[in-house]
């Protein structure tokens, strides 16, 4: 008996008890849609939360914050107040593993166009800041080189600033006021959603030259500095050389991680990494055990398929037949079930997917007008590799008992068998 043939029989085993093959393999499906559904939210959660972690952060940005030592270092007593100059930044953008560095300089003013008012977050910046924080012009420009060379009174604007001051009018080249200093408006921010801010988020904040800025506020220290390592091979060890070179500078040891504090974006992607992976785990093994019930179901209907066919188990051995022979024919029995009940099921899961849309999530909150930060369902190639992977396993495990269990079966009690 070639397997051509065991599998043909198989086949015809199965049309013989058509509508008791039909509801196993609805449970078979129920249990594929389950898993495909559950992974493709997970990957949408995962998305929507890097989107919105994205617009905050190019890869490899890091902020750091003026601290507090908290070791000696230098015959000084800990609890020295660290406050870091533009000079810091000149010393972070020679070092080798850092692509770009920019001063920030924040302070909360008030800005008016002729009769409208409002108040917003005034960040001084250096023309690298855009690519590190990711500010997309939608109209006009950003703050460029000859801007902080020349000192220019020029500003760019945030999405919901230049909303308020100018409604849907055109801003860029009109002029406003900050703080009653007169600036030229030379562009406005994309609509920028994003749940990692930091002082305000970046469309309620307005972005001036840091050369213009100390004509508004007369400060001698950085709020912050923001620097761009120059690949994620090197990154830890251009935060080391960051920290060594500031340590110099200030009299700190390097080593004190209060002295000043970094907010990096690779270890804060990572952390969100982990929480998004181990969520769709879950909801991935949530889906394995539903299917693993319909796999259950199988293992039952051929288990009974066994005892009602004990008779013919026994005339087939008598003829000829070898135990693998049957072990063979039951167990693709089993998978014939199990396989297209996991292709109906796929099907299924694509139409599914296809009229859900999306579900809300951040976007009401983030007053994100793309929806983008809402939570899409994503069926990609590794969600249906996977799911055709745990379909697989279920398929062998539910058709190995019974199939061992008909091989097995004793020829001569078999055909006494009524």
């Amino acid at each position: 008996m070639i397997l051509k043939e065991v599998f043909l029989q198989a086949i015809q085993s199965l049309l013989g008890h058509r509508f008791r093959a039909l509801m196993t393999m609805t449970g078979i499906a129920w249990g594929i849609v389950a898993v495909v559904l559950l992974m493709a939210y997970g990957n949408g959660f995962h998305e929507a939360i890097f989107v919105g972690f994205r617009r905050a952060f190019s890869n490899g940005t890091v902020v750091i914050w003026n601290g507090q030592t908290s070791m000696q270092a230098g015959g000084e007593r800990a609890g020295k107040r660290i406050r870091m100059k533009e000079e810091d930044v000149e010393a972070i953008r020679q070092l080798g593993l850092v692509k770009d560095a920019s001063p920030e300089y924040v302070e909360y003013l008030p800005l008016a166009f002729e009769l409208k008012q409002t108040s917003s977050a005034v960040r001084g910046v250096a023309p690298e800041y855009a690519e590190m924080r990711s500010e997309v012009a939608e109209f006009g420009r950003f703050v460029n080189a000859e801007d902080v060379e020349k000192q220019r009174r020029v500003v760019f604007l945030g999405s919901e600033v230049a909303k308020k001051l100018f409604g849907n009018a055109p801003a860029v080249g009109e002029s406003v006021r900050i703080n009653g200093m007169s600036f030229d408006v030379i562009g406005v921010l994309t609509q920028k959603v994003s749940f990692s801010n930091y002082y305000s988020p970046d469309k309620y904040s307005v972005f001036i030259p840091y050369t213009t800025f100390k004509q508004l506020v007369s400060q001698d220290y950085v709020d912050n500095i923001v620097f761009q390592t120059l690949s994620p091979m090197t990154h830890n060890q251009a935060l080391k050389q960051v920290r060594e070179v500031l340590g110099s500078r200030h009299g700190f040891n390097p080593t004190d991680k209060r002295a000043v504090t970094f907010n990096d974006s690779v270890e804060a992607t990572k952390e969100i990494s982990g929480m998004t992976t181990g969520l769709k785990v879950i909801l991935s093994f949530i889906g394995a055990l539903t299917l693993m019930i319909g796999g259950i179901g199988v293992m039952n209907i051929m288990l009974v398929s066994v005892t009602e066919r004990t008779r013919e188990i026994g005339v087939r051995k008598a003829l000829g037949a070898r135990r693998r022979h049957i072990l063979i024919q039951f167990l693709l029995e089993a998978l014939v079930i199990t396989f297209l009940g996991g292709v109906f099921g796929i099907l299924l899961s694509f139409l599914l997917v296809t009229f859900a849309g999306h579900r809300p999530f951040l976007a009401d909150l983030l007053e994100d007008p793309t929806k983008q930060t809402d939570i899409y369902l994503l069926l990609s190639g590794d969600v249906v590799l996977t799911a055709t992977s745990i379909l697989m396993f279920v398929g062998v495990l539910s058709g190995l008992w019974p199939a061992l269990r008909a091989s097995k079966t004793d020829p001569i009690e078999s055909l006494r068998y009524e």
